[in-house]
């Protein structure tokens, strides 16, 4: 069994330091781990809604553990690549996909002997595997929330974005029932404010009968 020193940890929690969309104005900057955790949570509520209410073969744990890992390339040193730039022409496309297999590579490569082969498809991901597809749904509602968010704010900055966001999302809920039900149900709530979020809880009340 290997005794080796790993940099595997340390490489993931390099996370906190590259910043999301860096080629556009912020009013709150997002950093790619609050994003990693954001749509970890997502992705499992998107496995258990196919899982419990459509009765599909879906993991809501292997869908928050994709959803976990699929930014390895960005964490081994790509940093975040703006859309426009990745998606410029086919050639760009795939000489950075390229290079995001390299550096998903170089992540694996970190890893004990004994533990590759657990990780390597989580940080590797299979495109046709429906739990891939789901985090990658995930993904889209994050950036489509943070769209919405910098909007609420008068940053115009997004409004392109949010377009973008909006298509790619609107593709989601045709191919998958638990992306639209999601959307249907959690999506409103969570671009209110924290009194819209919880006016249906007893919280005011019970702080008017501490306070009076």
């Amino acid at each position: 069994m290997t005794k080796q020193n790993s940099a595997f940890i340390g490489l993931m929690q390099r996370a906190r330091n590259v910043k999301r969309w860096p080629l556009m104005a912020q009013f709150q900057e997002e950093m790619l781990s609050t994003h990693i955790y954001e749509a970890s949570m997502i992705a499992h509520m998107l496995g258990a809604i196919a899982a419990d209410v459509y009765g599909e073969d879906v993991i809501p744990d292997r869908v928050a553990a994709m959803a976990l890992f699929h930014e390895g390339s960005e964490i081994a040193g790509m940093s975040d690549i703006p859309s426009p730039v990745k998606y410029h022409d086919p050639e760009t496309t795939a000489a950075i996909k390229k290079l995001e297999w390299r550096f998903e590579s170089m992540l694996i490569q970190t890893l004990p002997d004994e533990l590759k082969a657990r990780y390597e498809p989580l940080i590797q991901q299979d495109k046709d595997d429906v739990h891939v597809r789901l985090a990658k749904a995930a993904d889209v509602l994050c950036a489509y929330l943070k769209c919405e968010y910098e909007m609420s704010k008068s940053n115009s900055e997004f409004s392109n974005a949010l377009e973008e966001m909006e298509m790619q999302l609107n593709k989601y809920r045709e191919m998958h029932q638990c992306v639209d039900y999601f959307c249907s149900v959690f999506l409103e709530g969570a671009k209110g404010t924290l009194d819209e979020q919880t006016r249906d809880l007893d919280w005011v009340e019970n702080a008017n009968n501490v306070h009076l």
